[in-house]
């Protein structure tokens, strides 16, 4: 094994115990930053493919709301910005349980 392969393959075990002692402060990181489906639903959308406009309209935003929810996520480090000023999410709400189909409540 060369040192580059070595060194790879500590950098992927701490990032495996990373995402392993991370998950339920990003979860409830996710939680505070999308307290309802509509801010999950929007977020989800979030994929780098969609505008801001795509999002707006498909999620029955205002643009101020959702130009504030996406700088909040961005501050939090939920959200990144491309080059192009597509939002990208870094994280699935899938993976954390926060479904955007259904209301929590009833789960």
């Amino acid at each position: 094994m060369t040192g580059d392969d070595n060194s790879l393959a500590v950098l992927k075990e701490i990032l495996n115990w990373t995402r392993a002692a991370s998950f339920h402060s990003v979860k409830a990181l996710l939680e505070e930053a999308l307290p309802d489906l509509k801010s999950r639903a929007a977020f989800q959308m979030f994929d780098g493919s969609k505008s801001m406009d795509q999002v707006r309209i498909a999620c029955k935003m205002s643009p101020n709301g959702l130009g504030a929810l996406t700088q909040k996520c961005v501050a939090m480090g939920l959200l990144e910005v491309r080059d192009d000023k597509k939002r990208v999410r870094l994280f699935d709400l899938d993976d954390f349980g926060l479904n955007t189909s259904e209301d929590k409540s009833d789960a």
